[in-house]
């Protein structure tokens, strides 16, 4: 009489997947209106390309001056550079505005950070960092760089 056993259907994960899929929406979304939007005063050089001759480790910023997200990881840049003691050398290159090193570097999204030391490129950072993970990424690439 109650030895039914429930079992799961193709459906059930169908269902499963959408609620995942609608909750991981809405949680970014209420995430990313949170943050705030770079100043308008910036501490960051733009180039027109990349061809730095020093050997210093560097990061460029690949960013598009229109989009949302971008000014968010911006933000996190700018909040880094201010805080930290030692001078981190951070570029940033509006792909917007010129596209050529962005196709150059086959830089496969915005917002990406490189990361490099001399003229090679030794590292990519992409994506929105918040900005304790972006530091520790800062500490640890000035340790083995």
């Amino acid at each position: 009489m109650l030895n039914r056993v429930f079992k799961l259907a193709p459906w059930h994960f169908i269902i499963v997947i959408v609620v995942f899929y609608i909750l991981t929406v809405v949680v970014a979304d209420v995430k990313l209106k949170q943050m705030p939007l770079a100043p308008v005063h910036t501490h960051l050089i733009e180039l027109e390309e990349i061809e730095l001759n020093n050997e210093e480790l560097y990061f460029v910023f690949f960013h598009d001056s229109s989009s949302e997200l971008c000014e968010k990881m911006r933000f996190n840049i700018e909040k880094l550079i201010e805080s930290n003691h030692e001078p981190v050398c951070f570029y940033a290159i509006d792909v917007s505005k010129n596209p050529r090193p962005f196709y150059e570097h086959n830089v496969s999204g915005i917002p990406n950070i490189l990361v490099f030391k001399g003229n090679k490129e030794i590292k990519r950072i992409m994506g929105i960092v918040p900005y304790k993970n972006l530091a520790s990424i800062v500490q640890r690439m000035r340790k083995y760089a």
